[in-house]
Formats: structure tokens, C-alpha cells, sequence
């Protein structure tokens, strides 16, 4: 019988299973690509590789929460508890959904570099350290890990100015808010003389931050600002977005949102608790602005890209507005909404990769006119998603928004309540169009859509995101209880540190 002890080296092994594992299939997919990397052939054998790595982790996150003991690990380096378990499964899944679209998107574009899969399992390795980090350096380590991957992703189509812009402009940009984070990191070890998250906030306690304590939080939230694409550190999404081939772009605004926030919301609730009020007003500005000016700028893009990219400014003040609470039910509500957003975006920029041409940069209204003539299955799976994100009532991203207002509301703060109610509103004069364009006006030609189709392996990545999007739509109880759990999980700690004051 394995006694799993995280105190001792063995146990702290045992508690990086995941990662460890995901690191090991990383370099045997290298030593793959690098053994024959000839054609589109050596490319999918990559692809099905890195799908099978990912199916390995997810074995090695459940053992480990099987295993682990039920009890959140004061004082250790990784975090063993629900929030970092639900994370961590959902940043595989929408990686996998990633890896599926990218099979034949690589092939019809003419990207079948063999380092594609290796970068994106680099990537999701350093999402996973980000998730379950317990300690400021940890969390620092995951992030460039992560991040060092994605610039690489960002530029990978070699034969496009616009992808090398969008490299260089992540890498700058990337390196400036990590300066932010390191900052911010440094100056909350010189006021608690420690980095461990957890000891932070036994430190800190309930009593008045210090200057240089209140300098630090505020570098580690613009340094998260940067990786969420928060207003007003957004400028750079645009762009990469748009710039980046489309799975990479898809799996941006998923897997590393979803990273960001499960990481941010740890940092704030279990080292910050007892501040709640010192931290809630920055909070609040992000998430109103990001919602207003996401909102606002998606309404003005003609490109389908660009509108999806600002979408995701619009969605990271939706779950900021979740994150401000700082309460069971608040990250309850964020934990649920990451969900959503993940099975729908996934899916809308799968769709959207089938439906153009050379990066899709150019795919607006009158591209997709008449789709539903042709492929009246693509136009219904965008439908649904266009429907989610602006949360229609039967699709999850209805049920994500209501959770997120009742959190609000049991915080008894309207304001944010009312602000995402009547952005949301706004949203429907972008995403309704793509509806009106595909089913009410004709096609720009006859067989404008014949050679537009999803390959199979991004087939089985819509239809889970579709399916997903409508069965809990209708049904959430089962993914609602998954998410109380999360924080529930992340509440005993922040108790059980409150207890220690």
C-alpha cells in the first residue's frame, strides 16, 4: 500500500504525479518528432501522441486525488485540495479539445513543424504548476514555463507577417507583466518574510497591509491582468489573437485564462482573505472595465477573429465580477463559469478555423452569409456557441451568468450586477449578427462553403463543446456540485489558516 505523506520528498512526487507525467510523454513526443518529422503523417502521429499524454495526466490528476489526503496541506510548496484538482482536469480538457482542432488545421495550412504538440504540452505542464502552486515561486515557474511555450505558439506559422507580429508582440509584452508579477512577488516576501501562499496569509491576518505589502499585491494583480487580458492590460489579445493560428488562439483564451484565474483566485482568497476590502476596488475596476470597453470595441470588428478576440476582454470582466465577492459562493460561481467558456470557446474557434482561410483573419459577416444552405451542421454548432457566450437561456453560459449574479447579489453590491446584465445586453449586437448572417442572407456563391468543412478529429471537439454546452444548460447539477466542491476545498484553507492567526 503507498502511504502518501506530502511532507517527504517521496509524497511531494507523488503529489506532482501529474506534471511529472506530463513532463516524461513531453519528451518522449519529442524524441518522436525529432526520430521522423517527414510529412502530415509524422504530424498526426505527434498530434495522437500528445492526445494520449494528456489521457495519461488525467489518469495520474484522478490517482492523485483518490490518494491524497483530504486536507488542504498547510505549509507545502503544491496545494492537494478540489480547487486545484477541478483546475487542473479542466485545463486538460480544453487542451485536448485544442489538440483535436489542431490535427487537421495544421495539415490544410501547410504547419506540420514537428514542435507544434511539444510546445503545447510544454504549455499545459506550466498551466498545471500555476494551478496547483502553493508558493509564490512555484507559480512563477509554471507561468514562464507556460509562457516561454505560447510565444513560440503565438508565431508559429513562419510564412505569415501577422503571426510574427503576433510572437514578437506576446513576448515583449509577456516579459513586461511577468517584470510585474517577479515584483510584485519580491515585495510580499520583504513584507511576510515568506512566499509560501498559505503562510502569507497567516501572516497577514486581518491587520492593515503595510506599504510595501499593498505595493506587491497591487504588482501581482496587474501581472494577472496581463495574463487574463484584463482592461486596461488587454492591448496585446487583439492582436495575438488574431495573428496566432487558430487553435493556438483558441486554446489562449481557455486554457491559459483558465490557468490565470484559478491561480489569482487562489493568491487573493487564501493569501489576501483578511483583506478582502483592501483588494475588492481593483478588482471591481477591471471587471467594469473590462466588460464595458470588451463589449463596446467587439460591436466595431468586422473580423469574426478580432470580435471573438475582444469577447474574451469581455468575459475576463465577467469572471473578475465573480472573483470580487471573495466569497464560497463567488468562486463557486468562477470555478462553474470556466467551464462554460471553455467548452464554448473551444468549439467557436474549431468552427471558426473550418470556415476560412489563411489564419482567418479575413472571415466577417458576409464570409459566413448563407452557411446554413451548405453546412447546416457548422451553422448550428456556431449558433450554440454564439448563443452560450451571450448566455441564452438553455445553454451553460446562461446558467454561468446567473451564478455569477446571485453571487453578486448575496454580496449585497447591485452595481456589478447591473453592469453585467446590461453588457451582456450589448454583447447580443455581435453575436446575434453571425446568426442573421448564416441563416437570413444568401451565400456570396453557390458552392462558397463546399471545400469548407471540419476535419474529424476537430468534429468530436465541437460536438463534446456542443453537447456540453446544451446537456448543462438544461442539467448543470453534476458540474454545480464539482464546483462547490473546488471551493469549499479552497475555504477550508483559507479557514483552517484564519484558525492559525
Amino acid at each position: 500500500m503507498i502511504v502518501f505523506d506530502p511532507s517527504t520528498p517521496a509524497g511531494t512526487a507523488l503529489a506532482l504525479l501529474p506534471e511529472v507525467v506530463l513532463s516524461a510523454a513531453s519528451l518522449v513526443v519529442l524524441l518522436v518528432v525529432a526520430w521522423k518529422h517527414q510529412g502530415p503523417a509524422d504530424s498526426r502521429r505527434a498530434g495522437w501522441l500528445a492526445l494520449a499524454s494528456l489521457g495519461l495526466t488525467a489518469l495520474a490528476l484522478a490517482w492523485v486525488s483518490a490518494k491524497a489526503p483530504d486536507e488542504p496541506g498547510l505549509g507545502l510548496m503544491v496545494a492537494l485540495d478540489g480547487f486545484r484538482y477541478f483546475g487542473s482536469a479542466l485545463i486538460l480538457l480544453v487542451s485536448a479539445g485544442s489538440v483535436l482542432a489542431s490535427l487537421g488545421y495544421l495539415e490544410r495550412e501547410r504547419l506540420v513543424a514537428p514542435e507544434y504538440y511539444v510546445l503545447v504540452l510544454l504549455a499545459v505542464v506550466g498551466l498545471l504548476f500555476m494551478v496547483n502552486a502553493q508558493d509564490l515561486i512555484v507559480l512563477f515557474l509554471g507561468l514562464e514555463t507556460m509562457s516561454v511555450a505560447v510565444y513560440v505558439l503565438a508565431g508559429y506559422n513562419r510564412g505569415s507577417a501577422y503571426s510574427a507580429e503576433a510572437g514578437l508582440k506576446y513576448f515583449l509584452i509577456g516579459a513586461f507583466a511577468s517584470g510585474f508579477l517577479l515584483y510584485g512577488i519580491a515585495l510580499v516576501y520583504g513584507a511576510s518574510g515568506t512566499t509560501n501562499i498559505v503562510q502569507i496569509g497567516a501572516q497577514f491576518g486581518e491587520a492593515e497591509l503595510s506599504l510595501m505589502a499593498k505595493l506587491g499585491l497591487g504588482m501581482l494583480v496587474i501581472g494577472f491582468g496581463f495574463k487574463v487580458a484584463a482592461v486596461p492590460f488587454h492591448m496585446w489579445a487583439p492582436d495575438v489573437y488574431d495573428g496566432a493560428p487558430t487553435p493556438v488562439a483558441g486554446f489562449m483564451a481557455t486554457a491559459v485564462k483558465t490557468a490565470g484565474f484559478i491561480a489569482l483566485a487562489r493568491v487573493l482568497y487564501t493569501s489576501f482573505q483578511g483583506l478582502v476590502l483592501g483588494w475588492q476596488p481593483s478588482i471591481f475596476a477591471l471587471a467594469a472595465a473590462s466588460m464595458v470597453l470588451g463589449n463596446l470595441v467587439a460591436l466595431a470588428q468586422k473580423s469574426l477573429k478580432r470580435m471573438l478576440a475582444y469577447s474574451s476582454v469581455a468575459h475576463a470582466g465577467y469572471l473578475l465580477c465573480a472573483l470580487w465577492p471573495g466569497t464560497p459562493l463567488g468562486m463557486s460561481s468562477l470555478t462553474f463559469y470556466l467551464v462554460g467558456y471553455g467548452a464554448t470557446s473551444i468549439a467557436a474557434f474549431a468552427l471558426l478555423g473550418a470556415v476560412g482561410r489563411d489564419g482567418e483573419r479575413d472571415v466577417t459577416l458576409a464570409e459566413i452569409a448563407g452557411l446554413a444552405e451548405t453546412r447546416p451542421w457548422m451553422a448550428f454548432a456556431l449558433s450554440v456557441c454564439m448563443l452560450s457566450l451571450l448566455g441564452f437561456p438553455g445553454t451553460i453560459g446562461f446558467i454561468g451568468k446567473w451564478y455569477i449574479l446571485s453571487a453578486l447579489v448575496a454580496s449585497k453590491f447591485p452595481l456589478l450586477a447591473v453592469l453585467l446584465v446590461l453588457t451582456s445586453l450589448v454583447s447580443a449586437g455581435y453575436y446575434m449578427p453571425v446568426l442573421m448572417a448564416m441563416y437570413m442572407r444568401p451565400s456570396r456563391a453557390p458552392l462558397a462553403f463546399f471545400d469548407r468543412g471540419l476535419a474529424g478529429s476537430a468534429r468530436v471537439a465541437v460536438a463534446i463543446g456542443v453537447i456540453a454546452v446544451l446537456a448543462l444548460g438544461v442539467w448543470p447539477g453534476p458540474v454545480l456540485q464539482l464546483a462547490n466542491h473546488a471551493a469549499e476545498s479552497l475555504a477550508q484553507t483559507a479557514g483552517q489558516i484564519a484558525a492559525r492567526r
